[in-house]
């Protein structure tokens, strides 16, 4: 297992977005956690395979994709930086994935076990709220907040709230996983960009 010492301050600023949790929890979370280097287009977890682990995500990008009724690819999150990577219903219900996970840069992820993270969640009330907090955050107000984005928004204001939440992800992303994720074509999405260019020019 890797040496997670230096990586621990950043494991607790990414727990403290969703609650405030002490050097002592995230140590425990440092004590199962191991490090693991991607190099782009390589494959974090494949479509078919359970998902035992859950990443934080230190360096680059991960995109998770799967194949549409249609046969066609669908690029659903794009990860960077601090975020959660993995497929969480396939870690809850010990099941296949839906989606596969790859690199689209070089990147590196703590990684742990996620049996033995609720094993400590069991016995540490605060890996408890945090995991509470965490849950609601992603799985209830922005999995909401982006449903209702579809219906409501157009694609116009869907590409500048995500650029504004994400300010330098097209120089880290290629358009066609930002188009995927947005749920249109790189077509559409350049006419977009041009349009936003000259309005902001």
């Amino acid at each position: 297992m890797n040496n997670t010492e230096k990586y621990t301050p950043f494991i607790k600023k990414v727990l403290n977005k969703y609650c405030l949790v002490s050097d002592a929890s995230v140590s425990l979370i440092a004590s199962i956690s191991e490090i693991k280097h991607l190099e782009k287009g390589q494959t974090l977890l494949e479509i078919g395979k359970i998902s035992k682990q859950k990443h934080i995500l230190y360096q680059g990008a991960i995109v998770s994709s799967y194949i549409s009724s249609d046969g066609n690819l669908y690029h659903k999150n794009i990860f960077l930086k601090g975020d959660f990577v993995g497929s969480t219903v396939s870690a809850l219900t010990n099941e296949p994935s839906n989606f596969s996970l790859e690199a689209i840069e070089k990147s590196t992820l703590i990684s742990f076990d996620y049996k033995k993270y609720r094993q400590l969640m069991e016995k540490n009330d605060e890996l408890k709220n945090f995991y509470i907090a965490y849950l609601e955050k992603n799985w209830v107000i922005d999995k909401e907040k982006r449903e209702i984005d579809i219906v409501l928004k157009d694609a116009s204001e869907r590409y500048l709230d995500f650029i504004t939440i994400h300010p330098n992800i097209e120089q880290q992303v290629p358009l066609h996983y930002i188009a995927s994720h947005l749920g249109i074509t790189p077509t559409q999405l350049s006419r977009i960009r041009k349009k936003n260019k000259k309005e902001y020019s």
